[in-house]
């Protein structure tokens, strides 16, 4: 995989010390608005990235595949060009402001033959796939709760009169898309789709602050909370009638899980090991782009449509509106 990363936010740099010595990656180069040219030098400085760019068409010549690290509401219209381009695309989570633009990616990149991944690293990591093998042995589902709650650094700006882009609707901002699609992956990527979504949102200008997600499924509630305007310790629990399965950590790290029994058993699994929360996605995709391996990115996809969709949904009935949104009603 001959990768080019466009953008140089805080994602960027929390993952480059590890990719740059990943024998899974060939990191080919970085892209950069021109106001961010001297931040993308040093980083290419620092990680040995060879060619840097302030021009996307220039980079897309320049890679097979491209990560798009920007903000919420860029990601389709440049997951687009990529490919269009004929380029792989890993764009950021989520993978489009509305399922509208999310269907049309995935049609494009079926229809190309192309690999479009959704940088959800929850789905990757190896204590995830335990919980899915620990599912049975808690019964039938009847209760799940996830909670992702931290003060934003940018809540005390946006208190005072400012935008900045997590708080804009214009750039798809929201603990809803910000934090909350993290709880909405961890349920739909272990039940798949609800049969129904409601969102009750705190709403200042317009925007989601904080808010609460319900989800129907057959047989079980799931509930996912997410705020940037409070805080509150991560909560993750999957209840059944033989047990429960218990994790202390927000749903982009998936740290230990454990698993507790009617019978007052306890087992814990911490499958993760020491490795950046980034670096099983990362592997997956250079794995599958280099054996051809599009069932795993179908599968994949699917996943990140069904998020998609929920996403659009909760919007629709907390009456939360982008400009430019063909779903509103």
């Amino acid at each position: 995989m001959k990768l080019g990363i466009l953008g140089t936010g805080a994602i960027v740099k929390e993952f480059l010390p590890w990719l740059a010595q990943s024998p899974a990656v060939e990191l080919a180069a970085l892209c950069s608005t021109p106001r961010s040219a001297q931040l993308a030098t040093q980083l290419c400085i620092d990680y040995h990235i060879p060619r840097q760019f302030t021009d996307y068409a220039a980079m897309l010549e320049a890679v097979d595949t491209v990560y798009i690290a920007l903000p919420n509401h860029l990601h389709a219209p440049y997951a687009k060009k990529a490919l269009e381009a004929g380029r792989n695309v890993i764009v950021e989570k989520p993978m489009a402001a509305t399922d509208a633009e999310a269907e049309q990616l995935a049609a494009l990149a079926r229809k190309k033959g192309l690999f479009l991944f959704e940088a959800m690293t929850t789905q990757y990591l190896e204590n995830y796939q335990k919980i899915r093998e620990l599912l049975p042995r808690i019964g039938s589902v009847k209760l799940v709760h996830c909670n992702f709650s931290q003060y934003s650094s940018r809540y005390d700006a946006f208190c005072a009169g400012e935008t900045p882009p997590v708080f804009d609707p214009a750039c798809a901002g929201g603990a809803l898309m910000d934090l909350n699609v993290y709880n909405i992956s961890y349920v739909v990527g272990l039940f798949g789709a609800p049969r129904q979504v409601r969102y009750a949102a705190n709403l200042d200008r317009g925007i989601d602050t904080s808010g609460i997600l319900s989800l129907d499924y057959q047989g079980f509630k799931a509930v996912c909370i997410a705020a940037k305007d409070c805080a509150a310790p991560a909560r993750y629990v999957i209840q059944g009638t033989k047990g429960y399965l218990l994790q202390k950590t927000t749903a982009n790290l998936c740290g230990v899980v454990t698993l507790h029994l009617n019978s007052g058993k306890e087992e814990y699994f911490s499958l993760n090991g020491k490795r950046p929360r980034q670096a099983a996605e990362f592997e997956a995709f250079a794995r599958a782009i280099k054996s051809g391996d599009q069932e795993l990115c179908s599968r994949m996809l699917d996943t990140s449509l069904a998020v998609s969709r929920v996403l659009t949904q909760a919007r629709q009935s907390a009456g939360i509106v982008f400009p430019n949104d063909s779903t509103a009603p």
